[in-house]
């Protein structure tokens, strides 16, 4: 039998996973997750632009690429009206080089070509997004781009690269995100490409001092 003090502790147990799970269903509701900033090489755009677009997205996956020409037409059309800030969700479940390609790619951010590195992962994304060993096009494309390999290597195995991408995941999971690309413009969810170009009709009367 279960003495009395260790059926209040179930029951205090139970209670926490209840409440825990009650406040991430809210933030996931609501959108009431903390939004970390991602860092500067993967932020395009002032502090003070009126659109605040966070993107989570995955290297290997053909919407993103796809969405990856939609936000660069964008940022071409509203220029310092807008702000980006690229996000994580390798879905390594089905892009098993996904995790790597994004830790690769903020390395390079940390060289200045997080975006070029970026374009041509997208680009090429069938030729290393399901190869069975270890993607030769991640140091190609990093010579391409007149990078130091050897430092990229480094730097991706290294515990902070693995760690940022780990908490834009978590982050993204709080957040109810389970797709990619997965848009929060100005705190409003949009999925594809498709739905970031229906809020992107609104973005002139928000500028114009309206409403989104």
């Amino acid at each position: 039998m279960i003495d009395r003090k260790t059926a209040r502790l179930i029951a205090l147990a139970g209670l926490l996973i209840f409440i825990s799970t009650i406040m991430v269903l809210l933030a996931r509701q609501f959108n009431l997750a903390p939004e970390r900033p991602s860092p500067a090489f993967r932020t395009f755009g002032p502090e003070s632009a009126k659109v605040s677009i966070y993107e989570y997205t995955d290297f290997a996956c053909p919407a993103c690429r796809h969405a990856a020409l939609t936000v660069e037409e964008l940022m071409k059309v509203y220029g310092p009206a807008i702000r980006i800030s690229f996000k994580h969700y390798p879905l390594s479940g089905i892009h098993p080089w996904s995790a790597d390609a994004a830790a690769y790619a903020d390395c390079a951010g940390e060289q200045g070509k997080f975006r070029e590195y970026g374009a041509l992962l997208f680009e090429n994304q069938e030729k290393w997004g399901q190869a069975k060993s270890a993607p030769p096009e991640f140091a190609d494309y990093a010579r391409k781009l007149g990078l130091d390999w050897t430092r990229m290597q480094a730097c991706a195995a290294s515990p902070e690269a693995r760690r940022r991408v780990a908490l834009d995941v978590s982050e993204a999971d709080l957040r109810g995100v389970n797709a990619t690309p997965t848009f929060f413009v100005n705190g409003k969810r949009a999925v594809g490409p498709g739905q970031l170009l229906e809020q992107a009709r609104n973005f002139d009367n928000l500028l114009k001092g309206g409403k989104q």
